[in-house]
């Protein structure tokens, strides 16, 4: 593990935090959506498809798949605040009509801990990963 770790640099730490986020969000998303009804497979699967190319970055630098985690995170993050966004509408009306305004703090925790993800893998886009 020591090896593995010696040729990489500092670049490696935000890809790391990417991952962490990622994972976190799809656990929560994964545990809150089907309570609420908002269970998207799309989301799920570009989350899924992130983790899978964010580990694929930490085992083989490659920039195009930085660009592919970002666009990966990128999507869940709006598809999930887009589709919830009869429940901000009721949240800002006082009703419950489109969606649950009691759900509005869980959403944008969700797409929070997404919006991490996406700013860590940016971040990481423009650092060097590994050592030369």
């Amino acid at each position: 593990m020591k090896e593995f770790f010696s040729n990489k640099s500092l670049g490696i730490i935000p890809v790391i935090i990417s991952l962490v986020a990622a994972v976190i969000a799809l656990i929560r998303f994964m545990a809150w959506a089907p309570a609420h009804n908002a269970m998207d497979g799309l989301v799920v699967a570009t989350l899924i498809v992130g983790v899978i190319l964010n580990v694929l970055v930490i085992v083989k630098d490659e920039d195009i798949l930085m660009v592919a985690i970002t666009a990966c995170y990128s999507f869940a993050v709006f598809k999930h605040l887009a589709n919830q966004v009869g429940s901000f509408v009721d949240a800002f009306q006082g009703i419950n009509m489109f969606g649950d305004a009691t759900q509005v703090g869980n959403i944008i925790s969700i797409g929070i801990v997404m919006g991490i993800g996406v700013l860590f893998a940016i971040i990481a886009g423009f650092m060097k990963r590994e050592r030369d």
